[in-house]
Order: C-alpha cells, then structure tokens, then sequence
C-alpha cells in the first residue's frame, strides 16, 4: 500500500493515510544534491534517467505561495528533470502535491473505478517509505516513478522494477557482461530471469542468475533498454548507457597511440546513426521440439534507438522433405512456396509483440525471421541466432 502515497485521493482507508502522510510543513529543506530521476509509464519510458542537482528554491505549481515543496526534495527533483512537465492539484488536507501527470501520461486516482492507477515513487530501488514533497534526497539517490494500480481489477502480481548492471564503457566485438536484477517493495533484490537486454545492434536474454553478453558492433554512445522477465512477476523496465570505443580510437576516454592530447578538429568516430535491433523470441535458435512442445506463440522485440519505429514484420518458413512452405498472414495458414523463399507480414509498429498460430506446428524445418522497419521505410538486416532463428519440430 505504501506506492500510494504519492497519488492522494480521500477514496483510500483513512487509517492507511493516517499512517503514511507527513505534512510538507513539517519538513525542513535540505542541502541541494545531485540525484537521478526517472520515470517509466505504462507502455514507454517518459524521462530516461536524468541527473540534476536539486535547487533550495520551493516548488510552486499552482502560484499559490503557501503550496509549497521544498526544491532539495523528491518533487523538487522531479521538476528539474521534466522541466515542470508534471501537474497535480495542492492537497490542503495532506499540505502536498498529488502527482496526475508527468510528461503527457495521466494516472488519475478515481473512486469509482476497480483499477484505479496512480504514480508510484520509489527511492534507491526500494518502495518509498514517505511521499515525493516530503522526501529529501541525499547526494547520488535515485529517484523512481511508474504507474501502479490499485483494486480489485489490478494485474496481479503488480510489476516491479528492474534494475541493470554493466561497465561505462566497451569495446567493439568483445563481450560485454551485465547483470540484471529485479527489486521488490522493499528493496530486495533477485535476478531477473529471461529479461531481454537490447541496445547499439547488441541483443541477448538474461540467464538464470540474471547474466547476459552483449557484443556491440560499433563505436558510439548507446543506450541499453532492458524490459520484461520471463516466467516471474512483471517487471518496470530499465535502461543504461554505455560508450563503445574501437580499440584507442579516442572514444570515451581512450588515447589515440602517439596522440596524448587531441588536437581540436582530430576526427573522432562519432556515434553510430541510430539503428533499430529486432530479436526474435518464443523459439530458441537450433532447438529441437517435440510435436506437442512446439511453439504456440511467436515473440519478439525492438529497439528504435533514435529512429522511428514504422513497423515490425515477420516471416515462418517452413521445410519438410523436399516440400517447403511459408506462413500466410492473411490466410492465416502455410501455403505452398519455392524452398527458402520468405513471405513477411506485418505484426503492427510495438516495441514488443505476440503472435498466436491459429495451429500447433507440425513436423518440419522451420526458419522465423523478424524485421524492424525504420522512418525511412528500410528493414532491419537479418541476424543470424537473434532476428534469424532456426528451430525443429519432430
């Protein structure tokens, strides 16, 4: 119960708010720190995570001077990040802020509905134990905020946030650990199994101990998304970023031999152009399935980078003997077609998709292939074991 009280709304228990809520009054400001905020909404991250130094200067949203919220605290912090691109009425009652809006997505707390979604606010991956007003922030928090629900229609187990673990910088073509973990309200932390970690044309899934690789194929700054662990409670996805250099090219703090300074106007590889990464999942490349253990579903995922995200297509192929056919979109079915021959279709513009065959698969050979299309209309290339994946079913 305690994600609520970010979003005030006299529908709760009294005696919860009772327990929960300090007035702002009665909390000093504190020194200014240099803190992360972030803030993930339903369906894409609305502020990356974002340092700023909070400021002693109150926050006012509503012109109201006796509406207050000291700037060093967690609502203070916010406004910095976003740029007062949040809104919320002054609760009198509670002498704070409700938080409805941060960066065009609205959570309303409203009494009448059985799912009634509302800001969250975690601190250090762990549940806050007071509201954003009336938390002041030391140097080097980390500020969280995601919709959570509340009632009796709410998605159960309510998701948790993910939390990754990777170097500031790496190499080209060498492997690149990182660890993903998965936090509980209070600050308990397990690893996140099956999350899949995308980013600068690198993509894997986590292992059981949270462990993935990833191997980047140019030099540049890259953000590294990280969403959804599989077969556990739902998780609030994550992100990081991470220089990549080409050996001593003079990226991310590297030396170009014989160089000690660079002379201004030395080229340096600049940053990639940004580059869309589909991963095909549901199917593990090179697996053998039993007739009754084959995939039902077909996954996948992207990451537009900077790019816009026009479409996502998939093909199925399939071989059998000398026979081959591809999977029909329209038809819905497998319809005869030269051996590797692929038919695309289109499974809509998300970042993450499912498709349900209408059959369970039967014997054969299969190939399944996902593309991204980008802004300017071009498909993703094919990559062999990631977007290219071939399974059995015997």
């Amino acid at each position: 119960m305690s994600q609520i009280r970010v979003f005030l709304r006299s529908a709760l228990p009294i005696g919860v708010l009772i327990c929960l809520f300090v007035p702002a009054s009665a909390v000093a400001a504190g020194a200014p720190a240099q803190v992360t905020v972030r803030v993930e909404g339903l369906s894409e991250t609305k502020l990356p995570p974002t340092i700023v130094t909070t400021i002693t200067n109150p926050v006012v949203k509503d012109g109201n001077s006796a509406d207050s919220c000291p700037g060093t605290s967690a609502l203070g912090a916010l406004d910095l990040a976003t740029g007062g691109n949040w809104s919320g009425p002054w609760e009198a009652k509670y002498n704070q802020y409700s938080i409805f809006t941060i960066e065009g997505e609205t959570h309303e707390f409203e009494e009448s509905a059985s799912a009634n979604y509302f800001w969250s606010f975690w601190l250090n991956d762990k549940d806050s134990e007071l509201g954003a007003c009336e938390t002041e922030l030391q140097p080097g928090d980390r500020v969280l905020l995601f919709p959570s629900c509340y009632g009796t229609s709410c998605p159960m187990p309510e998701p948790t946030p993910l939390e990754i673990e990777a170097p500031a910088t790496a190499n080209v073509g060498e492997a690149t650990a990182v660890t993903v973990k998965q936090y509980n309200t209070k600050g308990e932390a397990t690893p996140a199994v099956g999350a899949s970690v995308i980013g600068g044309g690198a993509g894997a899934t986590t292992d059981s101990q949270g462990h993935a690789t990833l191997r980047f194929f140019a030099a540049g700054a890259n953000t590294v998304r990280v969403s959804g662990a599989a077969g556990g409670t739902p998780a609030i996805r994550t992100e990081t970023s991470i220089c990549v250099h080409n050996g001593n090219d003079g990226n991310c703090g590297t030396t170009i031999p014989g160089v000690s300074i660079i002379p201004k106007g030395m080229p340096v590889i600049p940053p990639p152009t940004p580059v869309q990464v589909a991963i095909a999942k549901g199917v593990s490349n090179g697996r053998h399935y039993s007739r009754h253990g084959a995939p039902r579903i077909l996954r996948g995922l992207v990451d537009p980078g900077n790019d816009t995200l026009r479409g996502v297509r998939i093909s199925l192929q399939r071989r059998n003997g000398k026979h081959c056919m591809v999977f029909s979109g329209t038809k819905e079915a497998f319809v005869r077609a030269r051996c590797g021959a692929t038919r695309f279709f289109s499974v809509g513009a998300a970042e993450s998709f499912n498709y349900l065959l209408p059959a369970a698969l039967p014997p054969g050979r299969y190939v399944y292939d996902v593309e991204a299309i980008n802004g300017a209309g071009k498909p993703t290339k094919l990559v062999p074991g990631v977007s290219h994946v071939v399974f059995y079913v015997q």
